[in-house]
């Protein structure tokens, strides 16, 4: 392996309107795994899933985040494209002011979550069964192709995500569309708006212990982090 490509656990991670799937390597990049999914915060302001995927980053010692970057077919951008680079953008800036020098690239995802339900559906899991996995396995699929790529070249795939200097915190929660979770817009408000007072990612005062282990024990998690349920 080359020495452009470090040695050390990567992250893929998959982004819907409504959850977000998250996989990891082992150290040498030879075999990705599912690992958790987690629920999209309705409410950007708090940006949760942002907060809880940066404590996941942490506590796994990921050296580099890879996520998903959705294109037509013919490699055109649309919403879901936009959607991935905001949240890109939120958890670069969520790793810089937690002082975590931990690189997000954005790779192509093109069919990954089509790859994820074929890969289910072979493993024997009846597809209305689906939702709890599909995420975390289309996430898998992305890191798998990131990995296989970056071993083959020797050099990290994808394109480096620069967050912005300054700038409100997590991305919204587009209301309006398609869902690439399969759920529609009412889905991604209906008992999931959040309450208390807000804060925003960047408030260095805030820190994510614990959170992974409730990210692992809930898969779809809508426990604020920084103590805030939604």
């Amino acid at each position: 392996m080359s020495d452009a490509y470090a040695r050390g656990r990567r992250m893929g991670v998959d982004v819907g309107l409504v959850r977000v799937g998250v996989a990891l390597c082992d150290p040498d990049g030879i075999l990705a795994t599912p690992l958790t999914t987690l629920r999209r915060d309705p409410d950007p302001r708090k940006g949760f899933d942002v907060k809880l995927l940066a404590g996941l980053v942490q506590e796994h010692d990921v050296v580099a985040v890879y996520v998903g970057l959705p294109r037509s077919l013919d490699g055109g951008e649309n919403a879901s494209t936009a959607m991935a680079r905001d949240y890109a953008e939120a958890l670069a800036r969520r790793l810089r002011v937690k002082g975590r020098d931990v690189p997000v690239r954005l790779v192509d995802e093109r069919l990954s979550t089509v790859d994820a339900h074929r890969a289910l559906l072979e493993a024997g899991v009846a597809r209305r069964d689906h939702m709890d996995k599909v995420d975390q396995v289309a996430a898998a699929t992305i890191l798998q192709s990131a990995v296989d790529r970056a071993r083959a070249t020797g050099a990290e795939p994808g394109a480096p995500v620069d967050p912005p200097v300054s700038g409100a915190a997590a991305p919204a929660v587009p209301h309006n569309g398609g869902d690439r979770d399969g759920q529609g817009p009412a889905a991604a408000r209906r008992g999931e708006s959040s309450t208390g007072a807000g804060n925003t990612a960047e408030d260095t005062a805030e820190d994510t212990a614990g959170a992974p282990d409730r990210a692992r024990t809930a898969p779809l998690t809508t426990t604020d982090p920084d103590g805030e349920h939604s």
